[in-house]
C-alpha cells in the first residue's frame, strides 16, 4: 500500500480532517454514492496510504484515519461509518471493542485487515455478525471491492484466498481445517479454552478450578488438543496459541 503515499499532516492524510473530507463537513450526513469509512490501523504510515488509495478511487469517503484507538471509536460514534477497517495489532482488544460498536450500532460493518493469516482470529470472527476478515496479501483491488460491497449489500466479505475454506453449518459459519496442516480450526470451544489458559502459564488445576471442571477431564482436554495440533510439549503450545 505504501506506493499510494502521500503528504502526511497532524496524524491525517491530506483531505481528512476531523470528519472534513475534501472540504466538506460530514456532520454524519452521507456523501452521496460515497462509502464513508474509518480507518484504525497501526501506524501512521499506513493510515496516510490507504486514505490516499481509496480517495483517488472517487468513491469513498475517509471520516478518520488514525492509531488512536480511543480517538477512532469516538468517531465512529460520533459519524456513524458504513465500514469501519481495523487493524487488529493496534490493541489485543480491538476487535473485541469494535464488535461491540457493532453491538450497539454504531457502526455499520467491521472489517478486519490482518497483517497475515490467523486462524484463531478468524475463527472467532466467523461468529461475529457484520463483520468480514482480509489479510494484507490480499492486495488493494480486492480490498476495494469487498469495501464496496460491504457497504451496498451488507453481506460479509472475505480474503479471496480464504473463501474456500469458509463454509456455512447449522451454527453459522466455520474455517475448514487447512489439508494436511494442524491448525486451532480443528479445536472445540473448550479445547481453546484450555489451551489459551495452558499458553498463560495456568497448571491443569488451576485450569480446573477456573472452568469448574475434574482434573482428569482437563488433561483429557489437553491430550486431545495437543494431539490435534501434532505437539508435543507446553512451550509449543504457548507459541501456537501466541500466533494465533
Amino acid at each position: 500500500m505504501h506506493e499510494f503515499a502521500h503528504s502526511y499532516a497532524n496524524g491525517i492524510p491530506n483531505g481528512v480532517t476531523n470528519g472534513v473530507t475534501n472540504g466538506q463537513q460530514t456532520n454524519g450526513q452521507q456523501t452521496e454514492g460515497k462509502v464513508r469509512v474509518v480507518l484504525l490501523l497501526a501506524n501512521s504510515l499506513d493510515c496516510e496510504s490507504l486514505s490516499q488509495a481509496l480517495l483517488q478511487q472517487q468513491g469513498f469517503e475517509i471520516l478518520t484515519a488514525t492509531s488512536d484507538i480511543d480517538f477512532g471509536l469516538a468517531r465512529c460514534r460520533r459519524l456513524y461509518p458504513q465500514v469501519l477497517i481495523l487493524d487488529p495489532k493496534i490493541v489485543s482488544d480491538s476487535v473485541q471493542r469494535a464488535a461491540e460498536m457493532l453491538r450497539l450500532r454504531e457502526v455499520e460493518h467491521l472489517l478486519v485487515l490482518d497483517d497475515r493469516l490467523h486462524e484463531g482470529r478468524l475463527a472467532a470472527i466467523l461468529a461475529m455478525p457484520a463483520v468480514s476478515y482480509f489479510t494484507r496479501q490480499a492486495g488493494l483491488v480486492p480490498l476495494m471491492s469487498a469495501i464496496q460491497q460491504i457497504a451496498n449489500s451488507g453481506d460479509r466479505a472475505f480474503d479471496p484466498v480464504l473463501r474456500a475454506r469458509i463454509h456455512r453449518e447449522a451454527g453459522g459459519l466455520r474455517l475448514r481445517q487447512a489439508p494436511d496442516q494442524p491448525s486451532v480450526t480443528s479445536l472445540t470451544l473448550r479445547e481453546l479454552e484450555v489451551m489459551k489458559l495452558l499458553a498463560n502459564g495456568h497448571s491443569v488445576r488451576r485450569c480446573a478450578e477456573r472452568l469448574d471442571l475434574a482434573e482428569s477431564t482437563i488433561d483429557n482436554h489437553k491430550s486431545r488438543l495437543m494431539k490435534k495440533l501434532d505437539i508435543h510439549k507446553v512451550v509449543e503450545l504457548t507459541h501456537v496459541a501466541i500466533r494465533e
